[in-house]
């Protein structure tokens, strides 16, 4: 589509440089000849037909424009190839002017005769103005290809930084449930059975959602959901959840495994960290076009390791920011025992 859109524009502008030139020489040399003493209508009659030629020749010199681009032949090769062209089209528009006179009208061949001196040197001026219309063309084009190339490479490097996102975020959780499936394998293998089997389920699910660009906000819950469920299993008692998401939220396209991981800060530096454990609460609503999505949970401001909550949370900034452009805004804080996540993103 872009290929054709550029030669059609191409195509129009050298049809409008054909058109200016043939006009500017019928006009310039209409002058010339009612200034010698001929009619208005006998001098555009036989500067038209020489001029139409010069126009063509114009057209012509399109070839050796593409053939001397600017950006890479020699000055001396660009001044060397357009003057000599120059000097040949304005040299076969005098001769077209020396055998169409007579022919028009051997009476009035005097009157219509110009002068070949000052004709050439209009030729030549035409001919040049039509060369740099062409360079401008080029340049325009090479702009336009420039851009497209910028735009390409953003968009690739977008896909690139979302893949190394994703690859991050697979093997982080990966690594967390096996490392639990054995911490129960000693004491509690009826459980630890029951986890793997959910494992093998959940990420069955994550490698069909997961080579998706995008997935429902529904779809993504339901991998919350069972994460939790399999997290339910170590658990017990000590995780409850609360999951709250109106039907218009549900249906907003959100990339995969977006909250997984949030949520499962709040399960390991949040739950795990509570004696008691406690609830972990996502509400997700749909205003104004804006997906607005909270999750908190309990947190113990004396627990000993934080650090490894900033790693999910940044993973998702990223992907957000990758995705949406800029757009969209992820913010964490923890006030009170309670540690809140908010993400809101263009629908």
């Amino acid at each position: 589509m872009a290929t054709t859109r550029t030669a059609l524009s191409r195509g129009a502008l050298a049809l409008y440089a054909v058109a200016a030139v043939t006009a500017a020489a019928a006009a310039s040399s209409s002058f010339f000849l009612w200034a010698r003493g001929a009619s208005a209508g006998l001098a555009i009659a036989a500067s038209l037909p020489p001029s139409l030629l010069l126009g063509i020749i114009a057209l012509a010199s399109r070839f050796l424009s593409n053939a001397l681009p600017l950006r890479s032949a020699s000055r001396s090769s660009i001044a060397i190839g357009h003057a000599g062209s120059a000097a040949a089209a304005s040299g076969l528009w005098v001769l077209m002017w020396k055998s169409w006179v007579p022919a028009l009208n051997q009476q009035f061949a005097a009157h219509l005769a110009p002068d070949y001196s000052l004709l050439f040197g209009l030729g030549v001026v035409l001919y040049i103005a039509a060369v740099a219309v062409h360079y401008l063309v080029l340049e325009i084009e090479a702009l336009r290809e420039a851009e497209d190339e910028v735009l390409r490479y953003r968009v690739l490097a977008r896909e690139a930084e979302l893949r190394a996102f994703k690859a991050q975020v697979d093997p982080h959780f990966l690594f967390n449930s096996l490392n639990a499936v054995a911490s129960m394998c000693g004491s509690r293998p009826l459980e630890a059975r029951e986890m793997a089997h959910r494992l093998a389920d959940f990420f069955r699910l994550i490698l069909r959602l997961g080579a998706l660009e995008r997935i429902t906000l529904a779809e993504e819950i339901d991998l919350v959901q069972r994460y939790l469920a399999i997290e339910q299993v170590r658990f017990g008692e000590r995780l409850t959840t609360h999951i709250n998401v109106d039907e218009g939220a549900a249906r907003c396209m959100v990339p995969p495994l977006l909250l997984q991981p949030l949520v499962e800060n709040a399960v390991r530096h949040g739950v795990a960290s509570m004696v008691e454990g406690g609830t972990i609460d996502i509400t997700a609503t749909l205003e104004d076009h804006m997906l607005r999505i909270v999750i908190d949970n309990p947190a113990d401001p004396d627990r000993a390791d934080a650090r490894g909550e900033g790693i999910g949370i940044e993973n998702a900034r990223g992907r957000l920011s990758a995705v949406s452009e800029g757009r969209a805004m992820l913010q964490a804080a923890e006030a009170e025992g309670q540690f809140r996540v908010v993400i809101e993103l263009p629908r």
